[in-house]
C-alpha cells in the first residue's frame, strides 16, 4: 500500500474506510494463502471478511460491524463458530482523530464492553498513524485517564516476537479487564489480551 499503492488509492488523503478497504483487499487478494506470510493460509483460517454483521454479547445489537475478521477453520467443541476468529478494529491515528477519543473510546472500548470478540481472549487494534504519533507514550497516556471505562490490566508493552520496520511499529500487547458478564452463565467475562499494530500513513 505505501510502495506499490494501485492508482485509485492515496494513502495520506484516504478515509478510514478507503485505508480499511484497501488493507482488506490487498491483504485477502495479494498476501492470504500466497505463502508471502508463514501461518496466514488456508490451515489456520477460513476467510478475511471486512465488515461482516455480528451481534454483541447479549444480543441486544445484532449488527456490531468488526473492520476486519479472519474466521478460523479449527471450531473446537463448544465454541460459537460465528465468533470464532480473530477481531480487528481499525482507527487512524491523527491531529483529528486523537489516540484517547477515538483510539480508545471508539476502538479498545468495544473490545471491553461486549461488542466485539466477547468469547475470544484476544483481539487485535490497527493505528493508521501520522508521523509524530507513536504508541508510546500517546496510548499509555490515553489509557491512564480512562481507568474506568478500559480498565487496564497490563499497560501496552512491546511484543518481543514483534519488530519494527519502514511501514510499522513494534506490535505493542495490553490486557484488560472487561466490564459485561456472560448472559449464558451469569459470569463476568474474562480478561482481554489486545495486540496494537500501527500503521505509517506518511
Amino acid at each position: 500500500m505505501r510502495n506499490k499503492p494501485r492508482a485509485i488509492f492515496n494513502l495520506a488523503t484516504s478515509t478510514e474506510d478507503e485505508v480499511t478497504h484497501e488493507l482488506h483487499e490487498r491483504l485477502y487478494n495479494e498476501v492470504f494463502d500466497k505463502g508471502v506470510v508463514a501461518g496466514f493460509d488456508r490451515n489456520i483460517f477460513a476467510a478475511v471478511i471486512r465488515e461482516p454483521k455480528i451481534r454483541n454479547f447479549n444480543g441486544t445489537n445484532l449488527d456490531k460491524m468488526p473492520d476486519l475478521f479472519a474466521e478460523f477453520v479449527d471450531r473446537p467443541a463448544g465454541v460459537l463458530y460465528s465468533q470464532h476468529g480473530i477481531f480487528t478494529e481499525c482507527k487512524p491515528v491523527d491531529a483529528a482523530h486523537t489516540v484517547g477519543t477515538h483510539y480508545c473510546d471508539k476502538g479498545i472500548i468495544r473490545f471491553i464492553r461486549g461488542d466485539y470478540a466477547w468469547t475470544m481472549p484476544n483481539a487485535l487494534m490497527v493505528g493508521y498513524a501520522c508521523k509524530g504519533y507513536t504508541i508510546s507514550p500517546k496510548l499509555p497516556d490515553a489509557l491512564a485517564t480512562r481507568a474506568k471505562a478500559i480498565p487496564t490490566l497490563d499497560t501496552p508493552k512491546p511484543c518481543k516476537k514483534s519488530q519494527a520496520g519502514p511501514a510499522n511499529e513494534v506490535v505493542h500487547i495490553s490486557q484488560h479487564e472487561r466490564t459485561f458478564k456472560y448472559v449464558e452463565t451469569g459470569k463476568a467475562a474474562p480478561a482481554i489480551t489486545i495486540r496494537h499494530l500501527w500503521l505509517k500513513r506518511d
